[in-house]
């Protein structure tokens, strides 16, 4: 482990604890903007507001402070994003490139352009399918599987710690039920919305 990353990891460790529920403030900018919605157009619902709005802007800055800390450790989104699909699939770390890009919402093209560029730094190799030309396997390599370990490790420790700093742990558990409620009848069965890779 390099200094930076053990005095990261120091950092993280002596964080202050969780805020309490009676620690959290009471409004926010996004009560302002429902309650002005409220104002002008009272036969309005605008309900939505403190849920979706909340979501979007929490989303926002968790995916600035990833990319944020991806570039720290020399990598970026795109990258992160096959490989750890590679290495969730389980040795030999292989998917075809077809699943590749269902899984990840994007045309065949978009993924052709992901792998050459993953293959050219030696992250993964690509070679057809012995009984089907038309299907490509890609594998990670060592490097690739080497990189994503130390990558997602740092992320996910990271990530943790910042809900950690913010949530005592049963808000915490209350939020992820919460929030698997919800995506849950997005992601259904019946397929009312495409499901995304996680």
């Amino acid at each position: 482990m390099t200094s930076s990353k053990a005095a990261r990891r120091s950092t993280d460790a002596t964080a202050a604890p969780a805020p309490t529920t009676e620690d959290l403030p009471t409004g926010d900018a996004v009560d302002d903007i429902e309650e002005s919605w409220k104002r002008e157009r009272p036969d309005m619902d605008v309900s939505s507001v403190g849920i979706i709005t909340r979501i979007w802007r929490i989303g926002r800055y968790f995916e600035q402070e990833r990319n944020r800390r991806l570039a720290e450790l020399g990598t970026d989104r795109v990258t992160l994003d096959v490989l750890a699909m590679l290495r969730r699939a389980g040795k030999p770390y292989r998917l075809t490139a077809g699943e590749l890009t269902q899984a990840a919402l994007i045309t065949s093209g978009g993924i052709s352009g992901r792998l050459d560029k993953l293959e050219k730094a030696g992250l993964v190799t690509r070679e057809f399918h012995p009984k089907d030309r038309r299907r490509v396997n890609v594998e990670l390599t060592q490097a690739g599987v080497e990189l994503v370990d130390t990558v997602v490790s740092d992320l996910m420790d990271h990530e943790s710690q910042l809900i950690r700093d913010r949530l005592a742990p049963a808000d915490e558990e209350a939020l992820r039920a919460l929030l698997r409620t919800l995506l849950s009848e997005f992601e259904a069965p019946s397929g009312r919305i495409e499901r995304a890779a996680g």
